[in-house]
Formats: C-alpha cells, structure tokens, sequence
C-alpha cells in the first residue's frame, strides 16, 4: 500500500491542484451573474472521476484496476451453465430414468410374450406400460434440454434440477401404480372364472366348446389311435382356440379343459355296495360334505368334476378315500397327461400376472416415497443454520 501511495503521489497531487485551480472566486455582493471558472491550460483536463466510460483509465501507475466496470454486477452469460455441463447433466438424468423403466419395460415385455395372458387379456396393457415408460423418458430429456438452453441463469441451481427430477420420479411412481391396478384384477377375474365359472362363463365358455367338440372328434373310432386330433376326419383349424388349446397341452403338460371327469372305485361293485350298506347315515352325509367342499375350493386335481348331487356322493364313503380319476385323453399329442389344463392355466395367470401386478404396484409406491423424502430432506437442508463464508478469506 505504502509504495502503491507513492507510485501514484504525483497524479493525486496533480489532480487536487487542477482541482483547487478551476474553483471560483468567490462571489461579491451585488453580482448578478456567478464569477466564470478560471482555468489553467496546464489543467484543463477534466478530473478523472468527470471524464467519459471511454476515457476511464484501466490501469493506474501500471496496476491493472479493471476500470470502474468492475464494479459493476455479473454479466448473464457468466451465470449460465456451460455447454458440457449441461450435456452431463442431462446425460446422468436420462440414465436415471431409464434405470428405473427396466423393470416395468422387462414385465411388459414378458406379458406380450406370454401366450397365456394375451389369449385371455390381450396386448393393450402391456403396451401401455411400454408406452407411459418410453414417454416419461422422452418428456423428461425434452424439458431438461429446455430448460437448460430458454431458463434464466438464476434459475439454473441445483434445487431446480431436483424439483424437476423428484417430478418426473413421482410421474413415473403414479403411472405404475395406475396401470398395475387393472393388471392385478384381470388375473383375479380369470382366475375365478377357470377355477369356479369354467364352463359357463363369458370368458371361458367359448373355450369350453371348442374343447368338447374337439373331444367328441378325439373319442370317435378310428381317432383314438392316432397321434393328434388333427389327423382325424372332421378337424378344422379355428384360431385362436384350437391354436390356444394346444400351445396348453405342450406348454402346462396337462390334458381337458373343463372337462366333466368320471369318478371310478378300485373296489368291485358288489363289496363297494356292501360297504355302502354297513356304512351309517352319519359317514355318508359326512363324506360327502368333505368331498363337496374340497370341489368348491379346488385343491386337488380332482376336483374338476361334473356337479353331483349330495345323495349321489354320499351313496358309498369308500368311493370318497379311494377314488380313481379318469382324465381325457389329450388332443394333439398321445401323452395322455394326467392334470387339468383349467386348473394349471388358472394358477399360472395368477403366479404370474398376478405378481407382474404386485411388484408394478409397489415400485410405483417406492419411487413416489423416495420423491417425498428427498424433498423433505431438501426442505430441512433449507432450514439448517449455516456460517457465513468470509470472502476475503
């Protein structure tokens, strides 16, 4: 400072004495008119704090000063984020979100594939799950680039960029959610309609025809021997149901859908009659309500039988603990398999869109707490007390 002051002592002296110079005498009395300015050539320039922006010295006995401009505040441009900044940033936000699509993009994806649920529901729901990801991507990357390229510089901080990311992660979270609710009750509708409605309901009545034709087909003489239904006389494609019924036989192994079964004794006739009369009333009546309950609920394979009458089940409580189940004989292939296709197409489409819908459900639920809380932790982070920072530090 001391050898600043020195450096700079002969324009400081010489600015006061152009000043002192160029005062006015004073003025006497009676004058109507102020004294005029009395002005030295050697000082008729005007001190440097009058002169123009363009005569304003940058420097000052050789020290870089910046010129009075730089007090002035910051220019926009140098609030503005630079260019590969924002492509970083945008980069890491696309990443992000296509991150948390995998799951849903991979369930979807799964569904189109899977036979039996686009037979029974189709592929509307899928592709609307592929749908909700692919534009919530799309919307996220278009409102970064414009908000980086049309935004004010002072908007462009680091809480902007997280309001706008916990925004598109709650959109994200509700989308799921949404589309995970008809998810989980079409594969509750179907399967109550195969287990309990098979053979009379909107859904699976169709089916059940084309089956028991198929059957009548397949019982014929001279059907039997052969390999597939299809060889026999009679057969025609009709897709989707013949198409259907046969990717079930191959796929779930199993053989009728819907089909009435006979239920046979191992026993003969005669000693089954016999233990049918030493029977009391009280063993027939209770034999035949455990073997009514276990058809309504479905629990064992043979379970998929006509509907009886009571008296008719409660004619022997031997036929009840040793029954034998007759299964159809299956339609495009001589496995002859010994599982219900009904029961196993039911439990599949539950086991699987069932869960689809579940773990949609509830990813949606995570991806709209974790918006929440990193909101509130933000708010709290407003809220915390902070020492100032000492610029000339």
């Amino acid at each position: 400072l001391k050898s600043t002051r020195l450096a700079h002592g002969p324009i400081i002296s010489s600015l006061g004495r152009g000043w002192a110079m160029s005062q006015p005498p004073p003025m006497s009395r009676g004058s109507l008119s102020p004294p005029a300015y009395t002005t030295d050539p050697q000082y008729s320039t005007p001190p440097i704090f009058q002169a123009s922006a363009s005569q304003r010295p940058s420097t000052i006995g050789g020290l870089n000063c910046g010129g009075y401009g730089s007090l002035a505040p910051r220019q926009e441009h140098d609030l503005k984020v630079p260019a590969g900044m924002r492509n970083v940033f945008i980069a890491i936000g696309a990443t992000l979100v296509l991150l948390l699509c995998v799951v849903p993009v991979w369930n979807a994806l799964a569904l189109l594939q899977d036979q039996n649920y686009v037979f029974w529901h189709g592929k509307n729901l899928p592709l609307w799950m592929l749908g909700l990801c692919a534009g919530v991507f799309v919307v996220f990357v278009v409102t970064m680039v414009c908000f980086f390229k049309f935004s004010v510089p002072q908007a462009q901080t680091e809480q902007t960029v997280m309001m706008m990311a916990n925004v598109f992660i709650t959109l994200l979270g509700l989308a799921l959610m949404l589309v995970s609710l008809p998810l989980s009750r079409q594969a509750t509708d179907t399967y109550t309609n195969l287990m309990q409605r098979c053979d009379y309901s909107p859904e699976t009545h169709r089916l059940f025809e084309y089956s028991q034709v198929l059957h009548n087909i397949r019982n014929a003489p001279g059907c039997e021997a052969k390999y597939s239904v299809e060889e026999c006389d009679g057969y025609q494609d009709a897709a989707p149901y013949t198409t259907f019924l046969k990717s079930m036989e191959s796929d779930f192994r199993c053989s009728g859908f819907c089909y009435q079964h006979v239920r046979k004794v191992s026993e003969e006739p005669a000693a089954v009659a016999q233990e049918g009369g030493n029977a009391s009333k009280a063993d027939d009546v209770a034999a035949a309500l455990l073997l009514f309950r276990d058809r309504k609920s479905k629990t064992l394979q043979a379970d998929h039988t006509a509907p009886q009458s009571v008296l008719g089940m409660a004619s022997s409580a031997k036929d009840f603990h040793n029954p034998v189940i007759d299964f159809p004989p299956t339609l495009f292939n001589n496995g002859n398999y010994k599982a219900s296709c009904d029961g196993m197409v039911a439990r599949d489409i539950k086991n699987f869109a069932g869960d689809v819908s579940y773990q949609t459900f509830y990813q949606g639920i995570y991806l709209v707490l974790i918006a929440i809380t990193t909101s509130f932790l933000k708010l709290i982070g407003f809220c915390v007390h902070r020492e100032p920072v000492d610029k000339n530090y």
